[in-house]
């Protein structure tokens, strides 16, 4: 009897639950215990389009010579200026509820808002950032060859933001050049605000300061773009404006003045035609500024003789534009409030979230530590060894972006509501509706 019981245990009864197990090992992993949250599913959706236009463009050095470029990525905005736009009105929009909320801008209220920004960003980055450090020591250790890392004057930079403060970023861990460009705009605006808060007329209201702060910021980045872009010859390019803290102070602030109108104009925020007519025109306009920047279309600036116009309007006027034609699209998509329909059917809903979620994991991990760490020591030798490294690259990315979302970055990003109190969610305080950072 032995016989027949034996080969059936090996043959069907313990496959069945070692894939169970698995089974139950990844639902496991991929729960990120945020069942409960009260999110808005338009802006996940903004979110997880952002990241995977980012990890997408990256993932295409895995296939070397073998790009051909499609014609499609041409129409696809710059994902990286869509995360400044969502987290302009994310951020925009607890700063001025908070402002609104006390009456006044104080000392305690800035130093809340930045323990709260600095819980959710700062961890993670040392975190990455350090760990590329020892592993480019340790390599150097092993090969008894010297490091690969930058000098250390250039390397301490990385720690306080400023490695593309007034210059384009070094090649060690270049991706950061958005994140230093946050930051820096979470200290500007609060700061600026407390500014015009102490000396503009006390008869202002607080509206008309919120607008005069973000307009401030606005028209003076843009002003110091137009005036150095005038100082250099057209054949100097486009300056690498798009990556300089100094230039890029705006970045977020097209984003904050969707809040503002949000917050100060909730009727025609609220309007479903209006809505809708700004979510056309948004992104009409965002896949025109998208494809009046491609690659594909230089080659006709370049025959029509217009490529020097180009480059000053890639210096100066893109910024703006691209920013608020995002900007265009936030009321539509923060009165998505749910999935429906086909979006919350075959898991669409929860995959979003889910890349939502562990968005901020996936920016950090993506380029530098798999793609140049990992994957290219892998040499591209076909287009089939190509792709078979974009899939195993995308793998990677999802499963240790999961992994660090939520066994580091959700836990520590928990302790801020141990040490600095929590921020109004909405101005009014309707419905107990939460929007996540």
């Amino acid at each position: 009897m032995n016989r027949y019981i034996i080969p059936y245990l090996s043959g069907v009864i313990l496959p069945f639950f070692s894939r169970t197990f698995a089974v139950l090992m990844l639902k496991n992993l991929f729960s990120l215990g945020t069942s409960q949250m009260k999110r808005v599913f338009g802006l996940d959706v903004m979110r997880a389009i952002a990241i995977l236009v980012v990890v997408d463009a990256h993932a295409r050095v895995a296939l070397g010579d073998y790009y051909s470029g499609a014609f499609w990525h041409q129409l696809i905005p710059d994902g990286v200026e869509l995360f400044f736009v969502l987290s302009g009105f994310l951020i925009g929009g607890i700063l001025i509820r908070s402002y609104e909320k006390k009456g006044r801008f104080d000392g305690s209220l800035l130093l809340n808002f930045w323990t709260r920004r600095w819980f959710r960003t700062l961890p993670n980055y040392y975190l990455v950032l350090c760990g590329l450090i020892a592993l480019s020591l340790l390599r150097a250790w092993r090969s008894g060859l010297h490091h690969t890392l930058p000098a250390k004057g250039v390397l301490i930079k990385y720690f306080f933001f400023v490695q593309n403060f007034a210059s384009f970023i070094p090649d060690f861990f270049p991706e950061t050049w958005s994140l230093a460009i946050e930051e820096w705009s979470y200290i500007t605006l609060p700061l600026l605000l407390w500014l015009m808060h102490m000396l503009l007329p006390a008869r202002w209201p607080r509206q008309r300061i919120v607008l005069a702060t973000v307009l401030f910021i606005i028209i003076g980045t843009n002003l110091y773009r137009l005036i150095t872009a005038l100082q250099y010859p057209i054949s100097a390019g486009e300056l690498g404006y798009r990556g300089i803290v100094l230039a890029r102070l705006d970045a977020i602030s097209y984003g904050v003045l969707a809040a503002y109108a949000k917050q100060y104009f909730p009727t025609q925020w609220t309007d479903p035609k209006l809505r809708q007519r700004l979510l056309i025109i948004g992104v009409i306009v965002t896949v025109l500024a998208a494809f009046s920047a491609s690659i594909y279309i230089l080659r006709f600036y370049v025959v029509s003789g217009v490529y020097p116009a180009y480059v000053f309007y890639k210096r100066t006027v893109y910024f703006p534009f691209i920013g608020l034609s995002m900007a265009l699209v936030m009321p539509y998509m923060d009165g998505w409030k749910a999935a429906t329909g086909v979006w919350a059917r075959f898991g669409i809903a929860r995959a979003i979230t889910h890349i939502s979620l562990i968005s901020y994991s996936m920016y950090l991990l993506n380029l530098t530590p798999i793609m140049i760490t990992v994957i290219e020591h892998f040499p591209t030798t076909s287009l089939a060894v190509g792709w078979t490294k974009v899939a195993i690259f995308w793998v990677l990315v999802v499963l240790l972006s999961t992994l660090l979302f939520k066994y580091f970055e959700k836990p520590v990003t928990e302790l801020r509501d141990k040490v600095s109190k929590k921020e109004p969610t909405l101005l009014t305080e309707r419905k107990g509706e939460r929007v996540p950072e």
